[in-house]
């Protein structure tokens, strides 16, 4: 493997728990190596159009399901190896079809489940069978008359359950918290949380003659991880955990010496004039944006990537990317500038992380190494 330096690019309540404050660890030793590795495709390509956004790591972590919805085909690449090992071609219509998927999950037990916007359909282990369960416009005991599940479908790891917001069918309001479905029996619980009403105040509405045309989209990542389910915003340095041992609900709530601890609410969310959108969604960009929480299994830690203004050059502004680290409890551990990407898809695999490269549209993966 040839050792590189990586340049990033840019592109493209309700709680049970405390409130906590963390600090870094000044005297925490951090550093990495990063090496690039590709994937041998074979005779084909592998397909990168989507930038492996329907691909999902098998619990063992040697392989990579990546599927392409243009031709129906599942891409099965061997980690161990670093080849394209199999393709699998699949319906996507008909009884056994794959429909739209947003996301995709492997199991212990071999199966895949495809998550679209309305159900979710598991395949057997050989991609052959398939069960679907379909979630939009069911009636659901535990919801009440005017409320829906969102659109917005997580999978568990075991593919048991399927977590989701909910709330009112008024497009208007905010969602009211997280709802747990049990596939098999269909059965709901919900979990009021405010983080859905505190990033609806982010959401700015677009309208033409009184009527409003388009709103901008807030999202909420939905972490699973063991026992515990990770809820997390882009707009703020914080997370809420749920519990599903003890069915309680912690917030923790982090401070960055690096960045700033969250967007600033807009003063201003109603707009009557298209030319206006480039400048709103410029101003968001320039603002501190938080990603997921990412766990690495192999040293029980968990990973934060967040970017933030460093300058402006002319109109031209300049990013700089943190790596924040915390232990298996989400205590803040360390933090520092880093080049290790912000966007794309990445994984833990043995300790080191993997991020998607698409070099001359080949397959490839800057492997980060660390040492702490």
């Amino acid at each position: 493997m040839k050792k590189l330096t990586i340049l990033i690019l840019v592109v493209v309540c309700f709680s049970c728990g405390r409130s906590i404050e963390t600090e870094k660890d000044t005297s925490f030793d951090f550093s990495y190596t990063v090496d690039t590795v590709m994937v041998d495709p074979g005779d084909g390509l592998v397909f990168l159009r989507l930038g492996l956004s329907t691909t999902a790591l098998t619990p063992d972590q040697k392989k990579l399901y990546n599927f392409n919805p243009a031709a129906s085909e599942m891409e099965i690449i061997d980690l161990e190896s670093l080849r394209l090992s199999d393709r699998i071609q699949m319906e996507k219509e008909g009884p056994n079809g794959t429909g739209r998927p947003r996301q995709l999950i492997t199991s212990k037990d071999g199966n895949t489940f495809f998550a679209s916007f309305t159900d979710v359909r598991e395949f057997d282990s050989q991609l052959e069978n398939m069960k679907s369960y379909k979630i939009q416009g069911g009636d659901f005991e535990g919801l009440q008359v005017d409320q829906s599940l969102s659109f917005d479908l997580t999978i568990s790891p075991d593919g048991k359950f399927v977590y989701t917001p909910y709330g009112s069918e008024n497009t208007d309001q905010a969602r009211e918290g997280l709802a747990i479905l049990e596939l098999q029996t269909m059965k709901l619980k919900t979990y009021p949380m405010e983080i859905w009403e505190r990033i609806h105040a982010y959401i700015r509405s677009f309208f033409m003659d009184g009527q409003m045309v388009s709103r901008t989209y807030e999202a909420v990542y939905i972490d699973p991880v063991d026992d515990r389910i990770l809820i997390s915003s882009p707009n703020f340095n914080e997370v809420y955990i749920l519990d599903l041992e003890t069915d309680s609900i912690s917030h923790k709530t982090f401070h960055s010496q690096l960045t700033e601890d969250s967007k600033k609410v807009p003063s201003v969310t109603n707009f009557d004039s298209p030319d206006q959108i480039p400048e709103i969604i410029a101003e968001s960009e320039e603002q501190v944006s938080f990603s997921r929480f990412y766990y690495d299994n192999f040293n029980k830690k968990f990973w934060r990537f967040s970017r933030d203004l460093d300058r402006k050059i002319g109109d031209s502004a300049v990013f700089k990317g943190v790596v924040t680290l915390f232990d298996e409890n989400l205590n803040q551990l360390h933090e520092e500038v880093s080049s290790i990407p912000f966007f794309g898809f990445k994984f833990f695999k043995d300790g080191k992380l993997y991020s998607y490269v698409n070099v001359e549209d080949e397959l490839g993966f800057a492997v980060h190494t660390f040492d702490f």
